[in-house]
């Protein structure tokens, strides 16, 4: 499952999530992360939660924007391979 970062739709099989991704390298994304904290839950099992920033480009404008966006990524060890099996990744809200 793909809760995504730029679009508001949930994505649960892999032609939705492949479609998302091609979309989404259409913006010659270039990412960095700012904060993670793992937590390795055993030893087939594991968690990755923070902060990264995405630096987007308009394929139409060609202008380049940055989206600080908050993430947990949960992996599993299938077949001796860590396999990511859940993603959600949001944009981080504005303070209030």
């Amino acid at each position: 499952m793909l809760l995504p970062t730029a679009s508001p739709r949930i994505r649960t099989n892999h032609e939705e999530i492949t479609d998302y991704f091609a979309h989404f390298l259409q913006k010659k994304p270039r990412g960095e992360k700012l904060r993670s904290v793992i937590h390795v839950l055993d030893r087939n099992s594991a968690l990755d939660a923070g902060l990264y920033r995405f630096h987007l480009t308009d394929p139409r404008t060609g202008v380049t924007k940055a989206v600080d966006a908050r993430y947990t990524y949960q992996y599993e060890k299938r077949d001796g391979r860590w396999l990511i099996v859940n993603h959600h990744s949001s944009v981080v809200p504005a303070e209030s």
